[in-house]
């Protein structure tokens, strides 16, 4: 094996089909940059609104299948806009415990009794349910947890929420392009409808741009185009939007990245298996490693760094657990980098 290069390669972050570097978005961008300027300089309902923005909005409706899509400068504001829509009629949230920040911000600043269901048990999450008194509630929760990989048993809680009448959020930031048959997320790969869900996206992982997107059913989404926001905050700019479209068009035409994705987390799990290392799970693009305990995680971080790649250890809010470690199956990997992968595994102190 050759030294580790002085600059170390990322194998952990959110570039699951390795676009971020992509040619031809970067082409798209600055294609987008000379017709419509760096900037959006303004809001959606200022002069921020371009036709690329339009023909994107409606391309992520199309793609996904929804009715309509309202496209947002980060997808941090999603939980802000749907929930200041739907506390309108809906006065009570059930949501997974572990649900990222952005969808308890949002519970909370529309001033919704928020009840949390244990995480990722839909069973429990039916009792509380079957117990609910007073008009039909909504219902949230992440599709993918961002730092464990876990993936949620999503036609269950359709299935709860359907028997309940309620209103069900899915927060898909990391499955959307990369997981499903098609490219069209978590819902997708766990046969869940577009009729059964508002869908929260992100165009800032697996498509490698910037900024999110809520799809739904038409009347919500307008409204959601309303809220502040959507309405107030920054558009992603122009050229990102344009690049993003470029995105999509791959997503679209080149199915072979996602089996590229898959064939490396196949070889990563099989490289951690042989060294009797825990993936949380391997259904997703995420390639969590469950360690002894923080220490431990900390002294792979470091010796994943000596064999020239980055994978970061860090706390996270919504994950209780401290002992994991957190890298990524991404489609951009070369032959000698998962090589380094598999020597680091092999070798790994004990």
């Amino acid at each position: 094996m050759a030294a580790a290069p002085s600059v170390p390669a990322p194998f952990a972050g959110n570039d699951y089909l390795g676009l971020a570097r992509e040619p031809r978005l970067a082409e798209a961008l600055y294609r987008g940059a000379k017709e419509f300027g760096i900037s959006s300089t303004s809001s959606r309902w200022g002069l921020g609104w371009t036709e690329v923005h339009d023909a994107l909005q409606q391309e992520l409706a199309d793609f996904f299948g929804f009715e309509s899509a309202c496209i947002l400068g980060a997808t941090y504001f999603g939980g802000l806009s749907f929930f200041e829509v739907i506390a309108k009629t809906h006065k009570v949230v059930y949501c997974d415990a572990t649900c990222h920040i952005n969808l308890f911000q949002g519970m909370r600043a529309a001033g919704m009794e928020i009840r949390t269901y244990r995480h990722n048990d839909a069973a429990d999450l039916r009792r509380q349910l079957e117990a609910h008194h007073g008009p039909p509630p909504a219902i949230a929760t992440d599709a993918i947890s961002g730092i464990s990989g876990e993936l949620a048993p999503l036609a269950e809680v359709r299935d709860a929420a359907k028997a309940a009448k309620a209103e069900l959020l899915i927060d898909d930031a990391h499955g959307v392009f990369a997981m499903g048959p098609n490219g069209r997320g978590a819902m997708e790969a766990c046969g869940v409808g577009p009729q059964d869900a508002t869908m929260m996206g992100s165009m800032s992982k697996a498509l490698g741009c910037n900024g999110g997107f809520i799809a739904g059913r038409k009347e919500l989404v307008k409204q959601f185009r309303r809220t502040g926001p959507a309405a107030g905050s920054a558009l992603p700019p122009p050229p990102v939007a344009a690049a993003a479209r470029e995105g999509l068009r791959i997503v679209r035409d080149e199915p072979q990245r996602r089996a590229t994705m898959w064939a490396n987390a196949k070889r990563m799990h099989a490289a951690l298996d042989a060294q009797g290392i825990e993936v949380v799970c391997r259904v997703t693009p995420i390639v969590t490693m469950a360690l002894r305990d923080e220490d431990d995680a900390r002294r792979m971080e470091a010796h994943f760094l000596a064999h020239g790649l980055k994978i970061p250890y860090f706390k996270y809010a919504s994950e209780p657990r401290e002992n994991l470690l957190r890298a990524a199956a991404r489609a951009c990997y070369t032959k000698e980098e998962l090589q380094r992968f598999e020597a680091a595994v092999a070798s790994r102190p004990k």
